[in-house]
């Protein structure tokens, strides 16, 4: 027990040194021309990717528009290749002749052109489609390459920038997503929280998923609902969608419930997904400004009553 005056002094300032440390520590550490334009070259072309119902043995038309918005001249080429999904990110990938092909029934007219600055060129795309054999999706690009100069055996750098077109053929078509897994981080302090949904498609072409992610708290009340964007996923590959939660003040347990729409049946899967959160170094340190003005009272209190 503590008992004389410089002991009770010492005490008392070792807990204000103690406290305002601690709370210093807290908080320090706490802390209508869709384009797609290639910048270093100044091309935009438009649209950046297209989708079309088709039919077997349908012959399909369409274009594709390329614009110099940059200062130089260029050379250009054209031509076609296939593309496919690539990682979970919705990146893309050219392959050439994969289960989803179309580059083989498809021409371009014209195939290499030049363009002043502020020069646009049409480019007419015309897909063949074959009679049978051919339901599901099948995905294209129409991919543009320029260099500063085509004089032969002259050095220069060509640059690509692609214009994507996606069909879905009649026929047989399954139309099959899955969730892979739901995920959020088990224990928080503070927001956002991040949550992934993981999905696969395992049909034989895209579909077009949006949906909801609806958060509830301990009580069963919905207290936010995060909308999922529509997105493009690819037959045989994965996607991750990710929407955050965020909140002035989070405490305790939490639970989301995503439901995705999609397909032309308008399919729905859902999935669940616990975390919980607590402002740990937040309420430590509301804790120690409370000890600390109780022990300033304390203090006082005493040095009043010693001094009477």
């Amino acid at each position: 027990m503590i008992t004389t005056p410089f002991a009770k002094k010492t005490f008392f300032t070792f807990m204000i040194l103690l406290l305002v440390t601690t709370i210093v520590f807290i908080f320090f550490t706490a802390s209508n021309f869709a384009q797609t334009a290639l910048s270093s070259q100044g091309i935009e072309i438009s649209p950046p990717s297209a989708e079309f119902d088709v039919n077997p043995g349908e012959v399909k038309d369409f274009e594709v528009k390329v614009r110099n918005t940059g200062n130089d001249l260029y050379y250009m080429t054209a031509r076609v290749e296939d593309f496919t999904a690539s990682g979970e990110d919705g990146q893309v990938a050219l392959v050439e002749k994969g289960p989803y092909a179309i580059s083989s029934w498809t021409t371009l007219t014209p195939v290499s052109f030049t363009l002043e600055p502020g020069q646009s060129q049409t480019v007419k795309v015309r897909s063949s489609l074959p009679n049978q054999n051919v339901g599901g999706g099948r995905y294209g690009a129409v991919v543009f390459a320029v260099a500063n100069d085509p004089t032969p055996n002259t050095a220069s750098v060509a640059q690509e920038i692609a214009s994507l077109f996606l069909f879905r053929v009649a026929g047989p078509v399954e139309e099959n997503l899955t969730i892979l897994n739901f995920k959020a981080p088990q224990f928080a302090e503070f927001g956002p929280i991040p949550l992934q949904l993981s999905v696969s498609n395992n049909g034989n072409v895209h579909v077009k998923a949006a949906g909801l992610v609806s958060v509830s708290n301990i009580l069963g009340k919905k207290i936010s609902d995060l909308v999922i964007a529509p997105t493009n996923i690819f037959p045989q590959a994965k996607r991750v969608l990710e929407v955050s939660f965020n909140q002035n003040f989070m405490i305790g347990p939490y639970q989301a419930r995503a439901i995705l729409f999609y397909g032309n049946d308008n399919n729905t899967i859902e999935a669940f997904v616990p975390f919980f959160v607590f402002p740990v170094r937040f309420v430590a340190a509301i804790i120690g400004f409370i000890l600390l003005i109780y022990v300033i009272i304390k203090y006082a209190k005493r040095k009043s009553q010693h001094q009477k």
